[in-house]
C-alpha cells in the first residue's frame, strides 16, 4: 500500500468516525441535536417514526391517514395517534363545557309562618324576590348545588340545566297535602320553575321524584353561576314537616342518600366563522 492511499483511507476513516460521533448542523455551526436545522424543512415523502418498544433497527411507522405525531415526553420517540374529535362546523352548536353537582344536604320547608301562596312567577325573577316576601323568608336555596360554569362564545349559546331531587312529606293522614315549587337560577335570575302538590294517599311518608329542565340563552362570555331554590307555597290540611333533597325527620321509607339532589349543566355554543378558540387542544 503506497503512502498516498494510506493517508486517504486514514482521512476517510476519521471523517466517518466524526460523522457518527458528532451532531450535524444545517445553517448553524453549533448544532444542539443530532440533526439541527436552522431554517425551513420540506419533507416530500415519508416520515418514519420508531414505534414504542420497537427495535431501533426497524424502519419505523409512517402513520395512517388522519393521524398526527404526539409527543411521549423526554427520551421517548413520538408516535402516531388518531385524535378522535367531532367534525367542527361553525354553523352548528357544539358542547363546550359540562358541569355537575350533587348533595344530600337538602332543605326543610317549614309549614308555619308566611307562605307564598299561589304566586305567579316570571322569567328572570330575582332569587331574592323568590325566597323573600317582605321581611319574611319563604324560600330556601340548596346551597351545595350552586355551580359556576364557563361560556366561551358570547350571545350564540344555549345552556341546559337539569335538576333531579326528591320531595317528601311527613304526613300520615289521607288527603293532607303540600303545594311547593323549585326553581333554577342563573346569575340569580329565574330560568325555570315547576310547581307540584304532594298529597298523602295512604300509609307512610309520601315522596315524589321531582325533575326540572331549564334553559338560558344568549349569555355573555365568562363565568356564570347556577343555583337552585325551593319553597312551600301552601298547606292543605297539614302544617308538619316537608323536605326537598333530604328525608323528613323520622322517615322509615327514605333516607338522605336516596333523596339527594343533582344538578347538571351543559353549554352549547356556536362559534363564529372567524372563531379563534382552538378545536384541538
Amino acid at each position: 500500500m503506497n503512502k498516498f492511499k494510506f493517508i486517504y483511507l486514514f482521512v476517510m476513516f476519521a471523517f466517518v468516525s466524526m460523522v457518527h460521533s458528532q451532531s450535524m448542523g444545517i445553517d448553524t455551526d453549533t448544532p444542539r441535536a443530532t440533526l439541527d436545522v436552522q431554517g425551513n424543512l420540506s419533507v416530500r415523502n415519508l416520515i418514519r417514526v420508531t414505534t414504542p418498544n420497537a427495535a431501533l433497527s426497524t424502519d419505523g411507522a409512517v402513520g395512517n391517514s388522519g393521524t398526527v405525531l404526539v409527543s411521549r415526553g423526554p427520551n421517548n420517540p413520538p408516535e402516531w395517534k388518531l385524535i378522535r374529535r367531532p367534525n367542527f362546523n361553525p354553523f352548528y352548536y357544539t358542547i363546550f363545557n359540562n358541569e355537575g353537582a350533587e348533595t344530600q344536604a337538602g332543605v326543610d320547608l317549614p309549614g308555619s309562618g308566611t307562605l307564598s301562596g299561589n304566586e305567579i312567577h316570571a322569567e328572570n325573577q330575582t332569587l331574592a324576590s323568590y325566597t323573600q316576601s317582605g321581611s319574611n323568608t319563604v324560600g330556601y336555596e340548596i346551597t351545595a348545588l350552586a355551580k359556576t360554569f364557563q361560556i366561551d362564545v358570547a350571545t350564540n349559546n344555549i345552556v341546559v340545566l337539569s335538576l333531579e331531587t326528591i320531595a317528601q312529606s311527613g304526613s300520615s293522614t289521607v288527603n293532607n297535602a303540600v303545594d311547593f315549587s323549585c326553581g333554577i337560577f342563573v346569575d340569580d335570575q329565574l330560568k325555570g320553575i315547576r310547581v307540584y302538590t304532594l298529597s298523602q294517599t295512604g300509609g307512610g311518608s309520601p315522596f315524589y321524584t321531582y325533575n326540572l329542565i331549564a334553559t338560558a340563552t344568549g349569555l355573555s362570555a365568562g363565568n356564570h353561576t347556577a343555583k337552585v331554590a325551593c319553597k312551600r307555597r301552601a298547606n292543605i290540611n297539614y302544617t308538619g314537616s316537608f323536605s326537598v333533597g333530604k328525608a323528613v325527620p323520622g322517615a322509615t321509607n327514605l333516607n338522605d342518600f336516596m333523596a339527594k339532589s343533582s344538578l347538571t349543566i351543559q353549554t352549547y355554543e356556536k362559534p363564529p366563522a372567524t372563531n379563534s378558540i382552538p378545536v384541538y387542544n
